[in-house]
């Protein structure tokens, strides 16, 4: 292993190693003990030996309240599939809440707008109104990828781009002009959900909504089980992107972002949840370490 190591650089707890073209990063706010930077090393040799493997594959990991963060490969770039479409559902909340959409104005979809793959208007019989609520709701639990297209006609691609650039993200609708969903990274995640968490944390009157929305979706990628609490999330899969992106609602929360090229892998599902796991036990290590002393 230590033949493909091309650069180790450690000053006080930042740690960054570049393996050939893969980046992992540590950055703890406090000195840690050997058994959670075992626990660290294990989860980081998981994605490692993927990537010996010719799989894409990256994370990201922060505890909220101290900052502490472990990512790796977070500037890699990925098709974004269905984890972009929290952006718009966002854009249109947000509008709502200024007044400046009506969320039970009725969106008529056509027959010739139906769009296969994931949700549930596909097997719609006819032309059909929904309301814009109605569509937030189905674009976020079903992923219905009908209904998310409604909402970039309605918002338009480029202020989709300007207002995820605004937020600082660096890849939002990066990609083929008739493609809607473009590029995301772990970096970029963690825009959209600190945006998201903002929102929600304000309390505002479509605050409880929003959160039921990612509490609740119909596809799990990332099994209840492998985490001891919610998970607010919203996952992506299509051709080789196998992802699951949001935060967990622990007493002490923590991002996690799990970013795959695995879609056509049989171990797709085992590699996913064993993230989720592992940063589950580190994320309990880390809290009693800041936390209990």
């Amino acid at each position: 292993m230590k033949s493909i190591l091309n650069k180790v650089k450690i000053l006080n707890y930042y740690v960054l190693m570049e393996i050939k073209e893969f980046k992992s990063i540590i950055f703890l706010k406090d000195s840690f003990s050997d058994n959670t930077k075992k626990k660290i090393k294990k989860l980081k040799f998981l994605f490692i030996k993927e990537m010996l493997k010719g799989n894409k594959v990256a994370f990201y990991y922060e505890d909220i309240n101290s900052n502490s963060i472990i990512s790796f490969n977070s500037e890699m770039c990925f098709y974004a599939a269905s984890t972009i479409k929290v952006l718009s559902v966002l854009m249109i909340f947000k509008m709502a809440l200024d007044n400046k959409i009506d969320l039970n104005k009725k969106i008529l979809v056509k027959m010739e707008d139906l769009k296969q793959d994931t949700g549930v208007i596909k097997y719609q019989k006819k032309d059909t109104y929904y309301t814009l609520k109605e569509l937030l709701r189905l674009t976020i639990v079903e992923s219905d990828n009908t209904a998310y297209l409604k909402l970039v006609d309605i918002l338009g691609k480029e202020k989709i781009k300007k207002y995820g650039n605004s937020l600082g993200a660096k890849n939002t609708m990066v990609g083929r002009e008739s493609d809607s969903f473009g590029l995301i990274n772990c970096e970029d995640m963690a825009i959209y959900f600190k945006e998201i968490k903002k929102f929600i944390d304000e309390k505002n009157k479509y605050s409880d909504l929003f959160l039921e929305y990612l509490l609740n979706p119909s596809v799990k990628l990332i099994k209840d089980q492998s985490l001891n609490n919610k998970y607010v999330r919203k996952y992506g899969s299509y051709d080789l992107a196998y992802h699951e992106c949001g935060y967990v609602l622990d007493d002490k929360p923590y991002y996690l972002f799990v970013l795959t090229q695995l879609n056509k892998k049989d171990s797709k599902e085992e590699f996913i949840n064993e993230v989720a796991k592992q940063i589950s036990d580190i994320h309990e290590l880390i809290k009693e370490e800041l936390y209990e002393k």
